[in-house]
């Protein structure tokens, strides 16, 4: 399996530290935060990984080079303007002929992502999402609702018999995936307009509740959370 970072954003709500240093090279416990999901990737048997730039995208790819530093091999998806996450599948798709695993570049986890093939092929899938409990205060980012039988039925819009989980930003999709984006939009979403066209064509995604760490780090109050769990 090959996997795809998203890093191309500008990480507005954790300026002023992302105006000279891009969100995924934030360093927690002295190191990068894209660099954690790339031992994790490289840990789950992937190879080959494609990373998208925009915003200081130079910084990024003079930190990380070819990847052989990591034991992977790195190329880049330069993006003269932000594609959105979903965009950004369409301008690199001829780099994703393979099942993928797409993850954001601002996260850090603990899942054994070697586990999610697998549970896509048992629930014969197009697409497989990570997904997590929400807390009584979280329960307002909650809002991919899974059915009983661990299917993702409906994003943002509550669907009966289902329970609200929050997405991590973990998930693999087969290629075949990238032709339901809309291709008319200025920045598609895989959220607000892959998965939604994906199940309105009767596509199955299937969900995958994790329980350990999961940490988004965009917001100031999570990078210090971060960086507070990394000191313990």
């Amino acid at each position: 399996m090959k996997a795809m970072i998203l890093a191309a954003g500008f990480g507005t709500r954790l300026k002023p530290i992302t105006e000279s240093i891009p969100k995924p090279l934030v360093e927690i416990n002295g190191k990068p935060v894209i660099e954690y999901t790339l031992d994790a990737l490289k840990k789950a048997g992937v190879k080959s990984v494609v990373i998208n730039l925009h915003h200081l995208g130079a910084l990024i790819e003079d930190r990380l080079g070819d990847g052989s530093a990591y034991g992977l091999d790195i190329r880049y998806s330069h993006e003269p303007v932000i594609k959105g996450t979903a965009g950004a599948l369409l301008w690199a798709r001829h780099m994703l002929d393979e099942p993928f695993y797409l993850i954001n570049g601002d996260i850090l986890f603990d899942i054994d992502l070697a586990i999610l093939p697998q549970r896509m092929h048992t629930k014969n899938a197009d697409a497989l999402m990570v997904l997590y409990k929400a807390t009584p205060q979280d329960m307002n980012i909650a809002n991919i609702y899974l059915d009983g039988q661990a299917y993702v039925k409906s994003l943002f819009t509550p669907f009966p018999d289902t329970t609200p989980y929050i997405f991590t930003g973990i998930q693999i999709l087969k290629p075949e995936a990238i032709s339901y984006i809309p291709g008319n939009l200025h920045q598609p979403s895989t959220t607000m307009h892959l998965y939604p066209e994906m199940l309105r064509s009767k596509r199955l995604i299937a969900g995958y509740v994790h329980s350990g760490l999961w940490i988004d780090i965009g917001s100031s109050d999570r990078l210090e959370l971060a960086r507070r769990f990394f000191k313990e």
